[in-house]
């Protein structure tokens, strides 16, 4: 065995993890409120909740790794300098976390001056973002946030700084909205019921989880149910590569974290895990860890790299919050390690099996989140050390359109969405006479999935089209092609960013896996005043790919390395090859793509129908 598989969790914490954070204590304590990261001023009005997560890492440093009477001292410091800084939201629940950490080590009081108390049980407050008297409505957030607010609630009852009851409240009205848009299915849409199924839907139940074990309560039958089976989705994506979630926004390092945070609450949480599959939630777990301190940790920046280098990550996570994200990664994976050491786990050594463990896992799977008038869901494909995910959701308003949310198959370092932009790759794009385009994103009435022996299809009904509210990018412009935007939602930036539904195009899409293999094939049907072809000026098919030495002909590419061999079309016309732009339209959270291969030609409608397709062939990893 090599040494990533002899490693214990507690000795990569203590190996690789804590030479970072202790570095991190001293660069915020020597560079004070002046303290910049790889030229980024740490603290500036756009990083989000940076005050309290620097309380939270510190009490943590303090009272675990350094804990002398001089790094006491230092952390009043800390505190006391962030302590005047806006608190809000998730700042404000990192912050009460750490000074809780304090108080049940019996040193709130004594390392915290009484005024700068006062001012963190001033700032540090739910209210600031629920309307009490409006049966505990969040202000302008979205229904996730409710968690939080529970969390910063009982940890002020737990400290004393108000009586109790309002966590209550908070946890019923968040467990109403899981009832109202979860359902049976017991997955939590981001929206309210507009299909946002991402990244956080799976994760949010550990959160939820983890507060309430961290705060004393039993974690409610509901909140199991929902952590179960967020756990075994991420049992599904286990792999020896220490990869986590590949689609949605905030991916990336963040990706790798949900892994952990999940798969760590659900060992916790007696019974819902079997011991084989804690031993695949383990091993897949270090290998995480791993990939966090040598990859998203950039040596030469001294920081966790999301912005450079070719990599690049949404908006929300801007470099402007280069500090924060430091601190909340290394914390996100101290209260994962916090878990599996509760559950014994610290000192375990990865299983002998734990290759053979990955190989008996399903090779295909198919998760619904929502039923109704539209279906979402996702399926997981693993075909040896290549694990597929196709998301059939929708981004819901502002990320319906974009790269990371098309139901398209993902896998990290292989098949990605490039953050804030839209290629709209590997989906067909209707290119109309009036300037718009039109593709099928996220009017999903049925789905169907069919698992056999050697294969999965995935049959998709949409009876509609949704216009693309910011155009398509296109290599060689000067700026995205913009596509029309109706008259009627023109100023209104909120209506804008929602999907616009189009109707006299139908769509049946079809995705078919085999062993090496990915096809798609759509069938539209055009009635109306659509059905005339000129009103279809050309269909386009875009491929975004890690994959180098593109060789088109006709229209079939081939690569000469990577994993993709090879994909050719069908009704797309014959392709072309470009490089990657260097200006950030490339970059995904891994790295910067090596080729875009590009499709088009006027279609043929046969009886009101046009057929297109294309097949993908993938090498082994």
């Amino acid at each position: 065995m090599n040494q990533t598989e002899t490693t214990t969790m507690r000795q990569m914490i203590e190996g690789e993890l804590r030479p970072i954070m202790e570095s991190l204590f001293q660069r915020v304590l020597e560079g004070g409120l002046n303290l910049t990261i790889d030229g980024t001023p740490a603290y500036n009005e756009k990083a989000q909740f940076v005050g309290g997560k620097v309380i939270n890492q510190a009490c943590y440093t303090v009272l675990e790794l350094l804990k002398t009477e001089e790094s006491f001292k230092q952390l009043g410091d800390i505190i006391r300098m962030v302590s005047d800084m806006p608190m809000e939201t998730w700042g404000i629940l990192n912050g009460i976390s750490g000074l809780y950490r304090l108080e049940k080590a019996g040193l709130l009081e004594k390392i915290v001056d009484e005024e700068t108390l006062e001012k963190l049980k001033k700032s540090m407050d739910w209210r600031t973002f629920v309307d009490v008297d409006n049966h505990y409505a969040l202000i302008h957030k979205p229904t996730n946030y409710y968690g939080v607010a529970f969390g910063i609630a009982r940890h002020r009852e737990l400290l004393g700084w108000e009586p109790e009851g309002h966590s209550r409240h908070l946890i019923d009205r968040l467990m109403e909205h899981i009832e109202a848009y979860s359902g049976e299915l017991c997955f939590m849409d981001e929206t309210p019921g507009e299909g946002r199924f991402d990244r956080y839907s799976i994760l949010v139940p550990s959160e939820l989880a983890s507060q309430l074990l961290a705060t004393g309560w039993e974690v409610p039958s509901k909140i199991r149910t929902m952590l179960t089976k967020s756990a075994h989705i991420f049992l599904q994506l286990a792999n020896e590569d220490g990869l986590g979630f590949a689609y949605g926004r905030s991916i990336g390092a963040y990706g790798d974290t949900a892994a952990l945070e999940v798969l760590s609450a659900a060992v916790e949480v007696p019974e819902i895990l079997t011991e084989d599959e804690k031993e695949i939630a383990y091993g897949y777990s270090l290998k995480l860890l791993r990939h966090m301190v040598e990859f998203w940790y950039d040596t030469d920046m001294q920081s966790i790299n999301m912005w450079d280098k070719g990599r690049k990550t949404d908006n929300y996570r801007n470099k402007n919050r280069i500090l924060g994200e430091n601190l909340s990664l290394c914390m996100q994976m101290i209260n994962s390690f916090e878990h599996w050491e509760k559950a014994g786990y610290a000192d375990h050594e990865i299983c002998s099996d734990f290759s053979e463990k990955l190989e008996k896992l399903d090779t295909y799977t198919y998760v619904p989140f929502a039923v109704g008038e539209f279906e979402r869901g996702l399926a997981i494909v693993r075909d040896g050390q290549n694990i597929w995910s196709l998301p059939l959701i929708n981004g819901g308003q502002k990320y319906y359109d974009k790269d990371p949310y098309m139901p398209v198959p993902f896998q990290n370092l292989v098949l990605q969405g490039v953050p804030e932009c839209t290629h709209g790759q590997l989906i067909p794009q209707l290119w109309m006479e009036d300037g718009s385009v039109l593709m099928p994103v996220s009017y999903i009435k049925k789905i169907v999935p069919g698992i056999g022996e050697d294969s999965m299809s995935i049959t998709c009904q949409m009876d509609a089209m949704c216009r693309m509210g910011e155009g398509i990018f296109v290599s060689g412009s000067t700026e995205m092609e913009r596509s029309l935007v109706d008259n009627s939602i023109a100023g209104s930036s909120e209506e804008a960013q929602r999907p616009k539904r189009v109707e006299g195009i139908s769509d049946e899409v079809r995705y078919t896996f085999t062993s090496h293999h990915i096809k798609r094939e759509d069938t539209f049907t055009v009635t109306g005043d659509n059905a005339q072809e000129n009103q279809i000026k050309k269909v386009r098919l875009v491929l975004l790919t890690y994959s180098k030495d593109a060789r088109a002909n006709g229209a079939m590419v081939q690569f000469g390395e990577g994993v993709l061999s090879r994909m050719s079309a069908q009704g797309y016309g014959d392709c072309s090859v470009s490089g990657a732009l260097n200006d950030g339209s490339h970059d995904t959270p891994h790295g910067r793509l090596h080729a875009e291969v590009v499709w088009e030609t006027e279609p043929v409608l046969q009886d009101g129908k046009l057929c297109v397709s294309w097949m993908m062939e993938y090498r082994d990893r």
